[in-house]
């Protein structure tokens, strides 16, 4: 079995800025949602938890962890998924 993804350790900046956001709330849903599964990693919470806690799916949870880990706070606003984009007219 892989070991379980966890979330690198949080600068101050990092946690006072998460914190704001789930405190607050956010009218970005997924934004606000992603801010809630770094805070829970950090506090030893695994995958199939946090993912119950936020109602998303585990793997999600996982993808989140590591592109917080890759990029910073910066996870919080990628655009993964959803519907594409529609092409641009010139």
């Amino acid at each position: 079995m892989a070991e379980p993804v966890r979330v690198r350790r949080l600068t101050d900046q990092e946690g006072q800025r998460l914190r704001q956001i789930v405190r607050r709330g956010s009218t970005n849903s997924v934004r606000y949602r992603r801010a809630m599964m770094l805070p829970a990693s950090a506090g030893g919470n695994r995958a199939p938890v946090i993912a119950r806690l936020v109602q998303a799916d585990e793997d999600t949870v996982r993808d989140v962890i590591h592109a917080f880990n890759e990029k910073g706070l910066a996870c919080l606003d990628s655009q993964w998924g959803g519907r594409p984009s529609p092409p641009t007219r010139r």
